[in-house]
């Protein structure tokens, strides 16, 4: 039995709360990064923003899939800034532990390995939400009501979505984990965490809200944990989930966290398994 298993919540979370504060602080000290991140996901968004543009002028209809312009310019920014919150990289992590072999030692340390990586992991999303996020969804909000008087959302929205998004995290870092374990039978774990990260970018509605692709396409992706690692949350924040509907999508969030996490729990013993082996 695991002896953290006694453990009270509080004890657990005193034990782990420091590799949050250590992620966070470790950001930190790196302002340069933090511009250079700003702008190279602005490049981007007004990249994704100006090609949208270019569609919808186009079209020449005012609507396409349910989108007005303006619903798509914020479809862009807010589903930008969910995919880079939620993005744990957790796989990466444990990828390079397996590489230099600090992953021994990790081991054998009297705590959890799956809840160490979770609270690094979260240590960065607290950072990338309060310092990159923030600023930029304000400046969004205040742009969007002086150029189109659109105003944000209702209380009640924002915090639909916080719950939304909180449940995005866990699953792409469920789902993280469950990548990582690649790590114990490749040499090199980067490339496939590059092919990754580009089809995850299709794949959860951050270059194409799924609404765009064919019906037995989406059908499909809204069973499966990619659209909500990004799509749900972002479509909740439009105002586009609601109601019965909003409560089914948090129902399908819950479901694949429960799924990735017992998933994560096999993959993980079958890992360990043949480290002792290849480790004698």
């Amino acid at each position: 039995m695991d002896p953290q298993s006694k453990l009270s919540l509080k004890q657990k979370f005193k034990i782990y709360w420091p590799f949050t504060v250590s992620e966070i602080q470790g950001a930190l000290s790196y302002r340069g990064r933090f511009y250079f991140f700003i702008f190279a996901r602005l490049l981007r968004i007004f990249i994704t923003y100006y090609l949208w543009k270019a569609v919808f002028a186009s079209s020449r209809q005012a609507m396409l899939n349910g989108f007005t312009f303006n619903n798509m310019v914020g479809y862009v920014f807010i589903s930008y800034l969910t995919a880079d919150l939620v993005n744990s990289g957790s796989s990466r992590y444990i990828g390079y532990e397996v590489v230099d072999g600090s992953i021994a030692i990790n081991l054998i340390r009297p705590i959890n390995y799956r809840t160490r990586i979770f609270f690094t992991s979260l240590g960065s999303f607290i950072y990338k939400l309060i310092m990159p996020a923030l600023p930029i969804w304000i400046g969004f909000t205040v742009i969007s009501y002086l150029s189109v008087q659109e105003l944000p959302p209702a209380f009640t929205t924002i915090i639909q979505f916080l719950i939304s998004l909180t449940l995005s995290f866990l699953i792409m870092f469920l789902f993280e984990f469950c990548f990582g374990m690649l790590s114990f039978y490749t040499t090199y774990i980067w490339g496939l965490n590059m092919v990754k990260h580009s089809v995850l970018r299709f794949l959860t509605g951050e270059l194409i809200p799924i609404t765009f692709f064919p019906a037995a396409i989406r059908k499909a992706l809204n069973f499966m944990p990619f659209s909500s690692m990004n799509y749900t949350p972002v479509m909740v924040y439009l105002g586009k989930i609601r109601g019965v509907e909003y409560w089914q999508s948090i129902a399908i969030q819950a479901l694949w966290v429960v799924i990735l996490y017992l998933l994560g729990s096999f993959l993980w013993n079958k890992a360990i398994k043949r480290l002792t082996i290849l480790g004698g």
